[in-house]
This record gives C-alpha cells, sequence and structure tokens, in this order.
C-alpha cells in the first residue's frame, strides 16, 4: 500500500491481482483474501492504544485498567491479548470487516466481542473522553502480503513455462500438418499407379499389342542400321576386288626397262 493510498484502490488492485492468479488456476479461500489484503495495509494502520484527549484532568478522571475478555487479565482489552493474536483469530474479525460471511459461529464470537466491548464502554462514565482504534500491527500484516506476491510470481512464471510449451506444440503441430499432406500426396500416386496396373490386368489384350509394337519398332531400327552398315561392307568389297584386278604380278617384270606391254 502507498502512503495517502485509499483502502478501496488497495481492494480494487488485489482484485486485480487475484482475478489474475484465478485465471492460471490458483483458488483463494475467503479468509486467505483477507489475510492477503491486510498484509498489504502500511504503518498508518498500526494498533493504537487508548489515547487520553483530555490529559489535564485532575486525579478523579483517572479510570481503571480494561480486563481481557479472552485471558480475564488486566492491563489490555481482548484484541490485544495475546493469546488471541496466537490463535490467529484476526482472520474472522477482517472478514466481519470487510462484510464476507462466515458460518454461525465466526458470527456468534463477532456478536460477543462487540457486546463485551460494549460492556466495558459503557462500564465507566469517563471512558467516553477516551479513543480506541482496533487494527493489526505491520508486522503481522507484512506476512501474508509477502506470501501473495511470491505466490503471483511464481504463477506468471508457471504461466510463462506453460506459453513456451504451446509454442513449440503448435510448431511441431505444423510439421505434422506439412508431413501429413506429403502422406496424402504420396498414397495419391500410389492409388493411381495401383489403377494403371489393374486396367492393364483388366485388358491383357491391349497391353501386349502395346508391347508388341514397341518391339517391332526397335527391330525395324536394328534393321535399318545393319542394312547400312551390309552396303558400307559391299562397297568395300568392290573397291578391293578392283585393285585386284589391276594388280601385277610379283614376277611379272614389263614396263619399264623391260619389255613392253601389249596393249
Amino acid at each position: 500500500m502507498q502512503p495517502n493510498d485509499s483502502t478501496k484502490n488497495l481492494y480494487n488492485r488485489l482484485l486485480d491481482i487475484t482475478n489474475a492468479l484465478l485465471g492460471l488456476g490458483k483458488v483463494f479461500g475467503k479468509d486467505e483474501l483477507v489475510r492477503k489484503l491486510l498484509g498489504c495495509l502500511n504503518d498508518e494502520w498500526e494498533q493504537r492504544r487508548f489515547l487520553n484527549k483530555n490529559p489535564n484532568k485532575g486525579e478523579g478522571s483517572k479510570v481503571d485498567l480494561p480486563t481481557c475478555f479472552e485471558c480475564n487479565k488486566p492491563g489490555h482489552i481482548r484484541v490485544d491479548c495475546p493469546q488471541l493474536k496466537n490463535k490467529k483469530l484476526f482472520k474472522k474479525k477482517a472478514l466481519k470487516a470487510w462484510h464476507l460471511s462466515d458460518d454461525d459461529s465466526s458470527d456468534d464470537e463477532v456478536t460477543k466481542q462487540v457486546a463485551n466491548l460494549c460492556f466495558m464502554a459503557s462500564s465507566d462514565n469517563e471512558d467516553s473522553d477516551n479513543e480506541v482504534d482496533y487494527s493489526y500491527t505491520f508486522g503481522e500484516l507484512q506476512f501474508p502480503s509477502d506470501e501473495l506476491l511470491i505466490e503471483f510470481k511464481r504463477k506468471c512464471s508457471q504461466y510463462s513455462s506453460l506459453k513456451k510449451n504451446m509454442a513449440s506444440i503448435e510448431n511441431e503441430k505444423d510439421l505434422l500438418v506439412i508431413e501429413n499432406e506429403k502422406l496424402k500426396s504420396d498414397l495419391s500416386l500410389l492409388k493411381n499407379g495401383i489403377a494403371k496396373k489393374d486396367a492393364c490386368v483388366a485388358k491383357p489384350t491391349s497391353c501386349d499389342n502395346i508391347d508388341l509394337e514397341k518391339e517391332v519398332e526397335t527391330l525395324k531400327e536394328k534393321n535399318v542400321n545393319l542394312e547400312k552398315s551390309f552396303s558400307k561392307f559391299t562397297l568395300g568389297s568392290m573397291k578391293l576386288d578392283e585393285m585386284l584386278d589391276i594388280q601385277r604380278l610379283y614376277l611379272d617384270k614389263t614396263g619399264i626397262g623391260y619389255a613392253p606391254l601389249d596393249v
């Protein structure tokens, strides 16, 4: 709580924090909410004892010491009783102050407290000059506030971790979608191949004709190539015969320097 800050603004900020924690899955009870709220109060809400408005009064104005209705010991009132603080009954009193309904036993106890305080105030005529302010110490209220802040930070950390996990899951989902599309495409191709094979099985004659036609075309190409090669060999053989015809024998010495050739 900031200095000079109203309890209304403090309450609104506390509601914002608790609503954020509720969104993260943290559930608070009524007692816990009041304890957290009281822990946010500053030093202005420190417990005050009886303050005498008229300190200049004589001895006749002195009053008897108050008696605690919790431990029946003089010197303090019930709200200042150490036994009451040890039992942490301030939760129920705070619930009553903030109009948060509790069970019947809590309502009865608050009623008894009010009745006892009224009885103590009316037992002495001079108590009207005194002012009583009931509150709790700053130390008692500081711990719940720190606890609430730690819980809020822990929930924020959990939210951040869950957000990262969500992003990772989204990326994995995108990869799975892409892989699924690829598998669908492969499945479509397989279905088309199976359909073609089924068509060939259903019509074996047409498939055989297609294979025979391809084989005939291949044989025709081979035949053309063989004919070209054979024509080359035939031409070479003819030229070789011509060369052999015009060739002279080894012992034939007719010609230059010898007997003339018979023409």
